[in-house]
C-alpha cells in the first residue's frame, strides 16, 4: 500500500469511537511505524462497473475504498442536502450493499450523520473541522472553535462538541484537557443518547412524544434487561435539564468522570443541533458544575450572538 493509503487508514483509526479514559497525556506514536505495523487493509470486495476508482492506476482494494469515501463526500458537496444510501449508490453507480456498508462505517467514524426517521445521511460538522488548520480565516478564527478554545483556557478541562447520530450522541470535535490528570476522549466517540450528559442535552430539545419514540427504539435494540431505559425517570431528568439550562452527569459512561452539557443555539456552522460539553473528573465537576455552566452560557452568548 502506498503512503497516501496508509495515511488515510491512520486517520480512520484515529477517528474510531472509543470509550473515554482517565489518563495522563499520551505521546503520539510515529505514524510511519504504526502504518508499517498495521500492514495493508482491504474491504476484499470486487471491482464493479461504474466504480470511479477505476480511474486510478494500479490501485489495491484499500485505495479503491478510500476513493469511494471521497466520492461519497463529493456527492454531498455537489447536492448539499441529505440523501439515502440508495440514492448515493445510484448516482455514483456503486453497488447498493457496499455503499450502505461504507456509509455506515463513515457514520461510525463520525463523518456522516444518519437520520433514523428519514433513513438519510448528511455530513457532520467534523468534515469541516478536519481542515480548520488549513484555512485559519474560516475555521481557526471561526465562532465555534473560538468558543471551545476559550472554555479550554478557562476550565483546563476536556471540551467537546456533540451531535446526535442515530440513537447515540457523538463527539465530532474535541479539545483535550490541559490538566496532568484528565479525561481523554477520541473524536468520533459515541455516547448513549438516553444515558449521558450530551445525550440528555440533545433529548431535552425534543418534545416528550419524540423522546418516548426514541426510547422505544433504544430499548428495542438493547438486549440486556438491566440496560433498558426507564422512560419516566428519563423524562424527569429532562425536565430538570430544561429548568437548569444544562445537563449534568457523573460516572454514567466513564467511572470517575462526568460532564456538563449545554445546547448551542442554531447557527450557520451546522444544520444539525449541536451540544457543547465540558468534561472532567468527578471531584472537579461536583464542586464546579455551576461555575462551568455559567462560563459556558457566557461564552456561548459572546461568541454565537448574532
Amino acid at each position: 500500500m502506498d503512503e497516501l493509503a496508509r495515511a488515510i487508514w491512520l486517520v480512520a483509526e484515529a477517528a474510531g469511537g472509543a470509550a473515554g479514559t482517565i489518563a495522563m497525556p499520551v505521546a503520539k506514536k510515529d505514524a510511519a511505524k504504526a502504518g508499517a505495523a498495521a500492514g495493508p487493509r482491504t474491504f476484499d470486495r470486487p471491482d464493479f462497473p461504474g466504480d470511479t476508482s477505476r480511474d486510478l492506476p494500479k490501485m489495491d482494494n484499500a485505495v479503491k475504498s478510500a476513493r469511494r469515501v471521497f466520492d461519497v463526500l463529493e456527492f454531498f458537496e455537489e447536492h448539499q442536502r441529505a440523501a439515502s444510501a440508495i440514492e448515493v449508490a445510484a448516482a455514483l453507480k456503486f453497488p447498493q450493499s457496499s455503499t450502505s456498508a461504507l456509509m455506515r462505517t463513515m457514520t461510525a467514524f463520525g463523518y456522516l450523520h444518519y437520520d433514523t426517521s428519514r433513513r438519510t445521511y448528511i455530513p457532520t460538522p467534523r468534515i469541516s473541522m478536519l481542515g480548520h488548520w488549513l484555512s485559519p480565516a474560516l475555521f481557526t478564527k471561526g465562532r465555534l472553535v473560538n468558543l471551545m478554545n476559550e472554555l479550554s483556557e478557562r476550565t483546563g478541562e476536556t471540551i467537546m462538541l456533540a451531535v446526535r447520530n442515530g440513537l447515540s450522541a457523538q463527539y465530532v470535535h474535541i479539545i483535550q484537557a490541559k490538566l496532568p490528570m484528565r479525561l481523554y476522549v477520541k473524536a468520533g466517540t459515541l455516547r448513549p443518547l438516553a444515558r449521558s450528559a450530551s445525550g440528555y442535552a440533545l433529548l431535552s430539545a425534543y418534545p416528550d412524544k419524540e423522546v418516548r419514540r426514541l426510547v422505544r427504539l433504544i430499548n428495542a435494540n438493547e438486549t440486556r434487561p438491566d440496560r433498558q431505559v426507564d422512560i419516566k425517570a428519563l423524562l424527569l431528568e429532562l425536565k430538570k435539564v430544561r429548568a437548569k439550562g444544562h445537563a449534568f452527569s457523573l460516572g454514567l459512561v466513564t467511572p470517575g468522570a462526568g460532564a456538563v452539557a449545554m445546547n448551542l443555539p442554531p447557527s450557520a456552522e451546522s444544520n444539525e443541533p449541536l451540544v457543547l460539553c465540558v468534561a472532567g473528573l468527578n471531584d472537579a465537576l461536583v464542586t464546579q458544575e455551576t461555575e462551568f455552566a455559567d462560563l459556558m452560557r457566557n461564552a456561548i452568548e459572546f461568541h454565537l450572538a448574532d
